[in-house]
């Protein structure tokens, strides 16, 4: 019995340093993909430095395929877009009821203290997920000359500003065309994310939120007429 408690312990021990380490070292990503008379994309994520989870994807083929430690996987894109079963008509007093209530939430929320640290938040969020490498590249044309024209004035105003260094976009004037290609490679560490999570989620304003939904939530059902 004493054998199999310190098995369970030590591979219990085993788990948490895995799941310790997978949080810990950044993970190596990247991502390409495009558009040329079909879409396709492959993305790809280094884990530990030696395992490799990858997703492939060509329109011309209803499969995307992932591969990981060896195995593939093939996912019917068709299936994921099938035709949903349709929701039953709500009664219309009670759509005006949740309209209602949504509304209230929503102006409760608009305050400044609480915009700003939700925006903080996104910038933080922006920053840790920065990619090292974000190309775009592409031949566009419009069948309107003057929308590719504004296109190109649009390109040269991202450059100019260095909003996006890596953009180089050809415009097609005598024909509708359109071409293009993402780069994107990065690394990110989990425990920044959870860390940053977390205390976002600790914080006096997003407790403040919380609290506010809930007593909208309490007066909605106070206000709920018997049935």
């Amino acid at each position: 019995m004493s054998i199999i408690l310190s098995i369970l312990m030590y591979l219990l021990l085993f788990m948490l340093v895995v799941f310790l380490a997978a949080i810990i070292i950044p993970t190596r990503y990247s991502l390409y993909g495009g558009y040329k008379n079909n879409l396709y994309c492959f993305a790809s994520m280094h884990i530990f430095y030696f395992c490799k989870i990858s997703i492939s994807y060509d329109a011309q083929d209803s499969f995307a395929k992932v591969k990981a430690l060896g195995f593939t996987i093939k996912i019917d894109i068709a299936d994921l877009f099938k035709e949903k079963v349709a929701k039953p008509k709500i009664n219309e007093e009670k759509k005006s009821t949740n309209n209602g209530a949504s509304t209230e939430i929503f102006t409760s929320l608009f305050q400044k203290d609480i915009i700003l640290h939700a925006l903080s938040f996104l910038k933080d969020l922006v920053h840790i997920l920065k990619p090292k490498v974000l190309m775009i590249k592409g031949k566009i044309g419009f069948y309107e000359p003057h929308h590719t024209a504004w296109l190109q004035a649009m390109v040269s105003t991202i450059s100019e500003l260095n909003i996006l260094k890596n953009l180089h976009i050809d415009p097609v004037w005598d024909d509708e065309h359109f071409e293009g290609e993402l780069t994107v490679k990065g690394q990110l560490a989990p425990i920044v994310i959870i860390f940053r999570l977390f205390k976002f989620l600790i914080s006096k304003n997003t407790l403040k939120v919380i609290k506010i939904i809930i007593r909208a939530r309490k007066k909605k059902r106070m206000l709920k007429p018997a049935t």
